[in-house]
């Protein structure tokens, strides 16, 4: 699954958009720094997005400008957007930025049963990771002091961000309860 596909089918499942405003509204989220994603590669998404016929485009006139191609999302490419939004709030790894992106394109995107469950699945999964930092990198005094200052940091840092990442995702899971958040979430996964 693609990191840039899932930004440009989540762009557009809120509204249609010409490339060029789909690449300023990923740097406005900071998507371009910390997920990595690069203007080549979204005009590469919404090339290959369009052959599959996930997205099609239509060209547009405003006022004296040259026309701009905007474009939509289809059906089969909401389909799409769907599991791709799926595989990333799946992610695998522990402190997964990738997991982060899928949130910011989940409205309209995922059942609310849905993504409680996926949600679970991450608390837990940092649950373990904070279980077995304790486990393992609970050091004695003396061994700890031979251990180099840059690694000591950087075994604290891994606490405290699973630590922070614990209290986020439980803090948004309180925000998915609530019933005024309702509005954001699919009917039932279609």
């Amino acid at each position: 699954m693609n990191k840039s596909d899932l930004v440009v089918l989540g762009f557009l499942n809120w509204k249609p958009m010409y490339g060029y405003e789909i690449i300023q509204f990923t740097k406005m989220k900071g998507l371009d720094v910390w997920a990595g994603i690069k203007m080549p590669s979204i005009y590469k998404a919404l090339q290959r997005l369009e052959t599959n016929k996930y997205i099609f485009g239509k060209q547009v006139m405003e006022g004296n400008n040259p026309p701009r191609k905007v474009f939509t999302i289809s059906k089969i490419g909401t389909k799409h957007f769907r599991k791709i939004l799926i595989h990333f709030l799946e992610s695998k790894g522990e402190q997964n930025a990738d997991f982060w992106m899928a949130i910011s394109f989940m409205g309209n995107g995922i059942s609310k049963e849905l993504f409680l469950n996926l949600l679970d699945k991450q608390i837990d999964k940092t649950l373990i990771h904070i279980k077995h930092h304790k486990e393992h990198c609970n050091i004695p005094e003396d061994v700890l002091k031979n251990i180099p200052f840059y690694i000591q940091i950087l075994m604290e840092m891994g606490e405290e961000m699973a630590k922070t990442q614990k209290r986020n995702l439980i803090k948004l899971k309180n925000a998915v309860l609530k019933p005024e958040n309702e509005f954001v979430f699919l009917d039932s996964e279609t």
